[in-house]
């Protein structure tokens, strides 16, 4: 009787699957016959081999990707599923991209300023007072508050990053207009339970401008200049000179101009720990120049220490806070020794 002969045995052929040529290894099948004429598929190590990249799957309707006139024989029968008009119209390059709009990269999220951010701030102003263009106007907007009186306002279009960048290249145009040494200004965002997302900018604004400056800012957000000043009891804060209607965005004028914008600085950094973790336990951050007593500095207000919420930046940046590039520039040379980068 003649021997059962082997079938050949199948090894190792390289396949690709997926759009983006992703490499998979076939199964290696060893296929023997015993005897009795049985067949047995035998599994090897390579079959436990998990693919090296697996395609995702997009999740189209059944003919989603086809027109109107090319319906399957079967969808005409009643055979299979049939898509609805409006689905069978779009083409398939059209669902794959409004499906991968909707598979985006998480966002990322901050709990507050990176330690030494104040500090950083300081320096910043410091730069600019040296250079002669002194931190010396602040501008605060409420983003809720805005929304709330003027849901139509285009600005709300954008998300809060593209907004802010909008904002920030206007002004920069027009100070830029308007003074020699350019748009020097430092901004963060912040977040609490009753005021919402807002806004703080501070920025130099040359003199006898802040008339004009207000106006063009009621432009720009939309929100009326409130020709009538509000009181303290009405929430008026510290230096204010402009105001809008219904208080979604205010203008102040640093008090202390000796200080050369220090505690416009200070006041933007409020938003860094007053307290850090060393060795598992919770210490004042002596990183944070201004501070409360509580936290081992020398201010009496907590407001400095008050935590300034959640923010949300993009899948490649925080967003939290930014600076000018010229600051940037200046403080990267007065760090080097370099005092004639930043001077006037």
């Amino acid at each position: 009787m003649a021997q059962p002969r082997s079938l050949p045995t199948e090894n190792n052929k390289t396949h690709r699957h997926g759009r983006n040529g992703g490499r998979t290894r076939a199964k290696k099948l060893i296929i023997q016959s015993d005897a009795s004429g049985f067949s047995e598929i035998g599994e090897t190590a390579e079959l436990r081999k998990p693919p090296i990249y697996k395609a995702r799957a997009l999740h189209i309707p059944y003919g989603s990707h086809r027109g109107t006139q090319g319906r399957t024989q079967a969808n005409k029968d009643g055979q299979g599923a049939v898509s609805s008009p409006a689905t069978e119209a779009r083409p398939l390059g059209a669902v794959i991209r409004a499906i991968a709009r909707r598979i985006r990269p998480p966002e990322k999220q901050t709990d507050g300023l990176p330690l030494g951010s104040q500090a950083m701030f300081i320096d910043a102003v410091r730069c600019a007072s040296v250079s002669g263009f002194s931190i010396n106007t602040l501008l605060s907007v409420r983003w809720s508050s805005l929304y709330h009186h003027d849901n139509a306002n285009p600005l709300f279009a954008q998300s809060a990053v593209e907004r802010i960048a909008y904002l920030v290249e206007l002004l920069r145009k027009w100070i830029g207009a308007r003074c020699k040494g350019g748009f020097m200004y430092l901004w963060v965002r912040e977040t609490t339970s009753e005021l919402g997302e807002h806004w703080h900018i501070a920025f130099h604004l040359p003199h006898g401008k802040r008339k004009a400056v207000a106006s063009y800012i009621a432009d720009l957000l939309g929100e009326p200049l409130d020709h009538q000043s509000r009181t303290s009891a009405q929430g008026k804060t510290e230096g204010e000179f402009a105001c809008s209607v219904w208080r979604s965005w205010h203008l102040a004028k640093d008090i202390h101009p000796e200080r050369s914008g220090y505690y416009h600085a200070a006041y933007l950094g409020k938003g860094e720990p007053s307290e850090r973790l060393f060795r598992g336990n919770l210490i004042p951050n002596t990183r944070k120049p201004v501070r409360g007593r509580a936290f081992g500095g020398r201010e009496r207000s907590a407001r400095y220490d008050a935590a300034q919420g959640q923010i949300t930046g993009t899948a490649a940046l925080k967003k939290r806070f930014d600076i000018a590039r010229p600051l940037k520039q200046a403080m990267k040379a007065r760090q080097s020794g370099d005092l004639r980068a930043i001077g006037p």
